[in-house]
């Protein structure tokens, strides 16, 4: 084998496999579009949405709508907390009082003087 039967053998399998790519991308193509023309939609959407959004920020009116979001929300949410608020208080309560009393009682206990035991040596007696 020559040169130019190495170089003309590797052109035709270049040549072969370009064939197969092509004929790979012409089956391919209806559903390529079909999947293009399916998501235009909501890729249109996307792009509106992040234009609107970036107008509503310079204009401000997004914090607006941040705060008024955060308003409703804890108006829904106020009965569910003062629910909250009235089961736990009694347990709350009673752990205070339990708190309290163990500081007094060991306030108490710490004032109390224990007499120092005396021992004499016998020595000295």
């Amino acid at each position: 084998m020559t040169n130019a039967n190495i170089t003309r053998t590797e052109a035709e399998a270049v040549a072969n496999e370009n064939t197969e790519k092509n004929v790979a991308l012409f089956l391919a193509a209806p559903f390529i579009g079909l999947v293009y023309a399916v998501l235009l939609p909501f890729v249109g959407m996307a792009m509106l949405l992040v234009t609107g959004t970036k107008a509503l920020v310079a204009a401000g009116a997004l914090a607006y709508a941040g705060r008024l979001v955060k308003n409703v929300a804890l108006f829904v949410a106020a009965p569910f907390i003062g629910l909250v608020y009235a089961v736990t208080f009694p347990f709350v309560g009673i752990a205070m009082l339990l708190w309290t009393a163990v500081e007094a009682l060991t306030a108490t206990i710490a004032k109390i003087e224990v007499p120092a035991l005396r021992l004499t040596p016998a020595y000295a007696a």
